[in-house]
């Protein structure tokens, strides 16, 4: 019977320490630490050799190509290395561009491009130290320098926007370039230039200032028309001065039709040369020998030297 109560109370005892024991760890134990959060949650899964294209009613109207891509997996961003791409707006109209690298959001069909350059249905060569491009909506953008190539005009401005689906461009300032003619290279300057790819026509505004071989020009707005890569027209309007081989022509507007060699000055034209001033209500000037006609001449008078 002894036994048997030792038994008992040394079971009793052992409950009593475990319990105790149990008590004091709960006590001790340090707070609950929170699961460590990583500073960039950004995940991406990087890929080699890679090809993202994007459809518009069954068609591929676009497509991307690089040599490295990382894609991010909680946000809809590719990063692209050494890539190449083609956009086609229209089905006769393909634009191809390469870059350093870029980055585009694949929900939006929209991105940037470093160290771009542009290539226009084999016409046009665009480069310029970045570019954004916005698939959905046809745009091309930049605030920094561009520089443009074709087979007859080079040109250069500060920042540029493209719609390719009303295929135009244009230059927002800083411009200038060269237009090369079959009878010579001209020279021009202006504020902004727009430029129309379907009806060839390019729109210089601000201050104008076109300078040839045969002649000089200076003026608000220029429209220049052409064919086949050739100047056909050249229209002046606003503050129009023509410098040509010792005459000097003032008036509101001047259409210059190339292939003739012919100014027509109209809008209160006033002509000077060899100290003579003329005016009347239109003034045609021919470039290739320098002569002069005035329709019914209003003032004719000396000046002095």
């Amino acid at each position: 019977m002894s036994n048997r109560k030792i038994i008992i109370f040394v079971s009793l005892g052992c409950i009593a320490a475990s319990l105790l024991l149990a008590l004091y760890y709960f006590i001790s134990k340090p707070e609950r630490q929170p699961v460590p959060v990583a500073e960039d949650s950004n995940k991406a899964i990087v890929f080699k050799n890679v090809k993202y294209t994007g459809e518009r009613r069954g068609v591929v109207d676009w497509e991307l190509t690089a040599k490295v891509a990382r894609k991010y997996i909680d946000k809809p961003l590719i990063e692209l290395e050494d890539l190449k791409g083609l956009y086609k707006p229209k089905p006769d109209v393909s634009i191809e561009f390469t870059g350093t690298k870029g980055s585009m959001d694949t929900e939006k069909e929209s991105g940037r491009v470093d160290s771009v350059e542009v290539f226009y249905k084999g016409e046009y060569t665009l480069k310029s130290p970045y570019m954004d491009f916005d698939f959905k909506n046809g745009i091309t953008a930049t605030k920094d320098v561009v520089d443009i190539k074709g087979e007859k005009v080079d040109m250069r401005g500060i920042g540029l926007l493209a719609n390719t689906n009303e295929e135009t461009l244009r230059l927002l300032s800083d411009v200038g370039g060269i237009i090369t003619t079959e009878k010579a290279k001209y020279h021009f300057q202006s504020d902004t230039l727009l430029y129309h790819f379907q009806k060839a026509t390019y729109v210089l505004e601000g201050k104008v200032i076109l300078k040839g071989e045969d002649l000089n020009m200076v003026c608000d707005i220029v429209h220049i028309y052409s064919t086949d890569n050739e100047v056909d027209l050249i229209e002046a309007d606003g503050n129009v001065r023509v410098i040509s081989k010792g005459t000097v022509a003032k008036s509101e507007k001047a259409v210059y039709h190339f292939k003739e060699g012919r100014i027509v000055f109209t809008q209160s034209p006033r002509v000077f040369k060899d100290n003579v001033e003329m005016k009347g209500e239109r003034v045609i000037y021919t470039t290739n020998d320098g002569k002069l006609s005035v329709e019914r001449p209003k003032i004719r008078m000396e000046r002095g030297k």
